[in-house]
């Protein structure tokens, strides 16, 4: 489809062209700002643990306050950077840079009788591990402007 078939190829293009260099840079600034709290946390954990443990004999192991919390967002950091790198890039990015609006409608999930976008589900994926979850528009912002309002109706079934 061409550019003059759709008023909105052009931004909606770039955005997704885009959008694996920006969910890879806020990846990569999400893993340095959670190693970046999560190491002097578990440090100074350490020496208050040590000085706890001399005061107050005790039995049983002393937890870590907010670890479970900085280790989340290592995780989600990384497999931000892993699926914008792997899935992102080839399989949205490039379409939408070349502007191959087919490849885009064609690339669901098959759920039954139903074609489920793959665009709304790594949108979906990038709100839970995205940092601070808006990374996510830069992925369902142009999959919804396909969907709804694309050069061509998309077939659901």
């Amino acid at each position: 489809m061409g550019e003059t078939e759709w008023k909105h190829a052009g931004w909606v293009s770039g955005l997704g062209k885009w959008a694996w260099i920006i969910l890879f840079v806020l990846g990569i600034i999400g893993l340095i700002a959670s190693l970046a709290t999560t190491i002097p946390l578990i440090i100074a954990w350490q020496n208050a643990k040590a000085a706890w443990e001399a005061v107050f004999i005790t039995p049983y192991p002393v937890a870590m306050p907010g670890i479970g919390a900085l280790i989340w967002n290592i995780i989600g950091a990384v497999i931000s950077i892993v699926i914008a790198l792997f899935i992102i890039r080839p399989k949205f990015s490039k379409p939408c840079g070349e502007k191959d609006w087919e490849a885009l409608y064609g690339w669901t999930l098959k759920l039954g009788g139903a074609k489920v976008p793959w665009m709304f589900i790594w949108g979906i994926i990038y709100v839970i591990f995205g940092w601070y979850n808006f990374p996510a528009i830069f992925i369902l912002l142009p999959a919804i402007m396909l969907i709804f309002a694309g050069p061509r109706k998309y077939e659901w079934k």
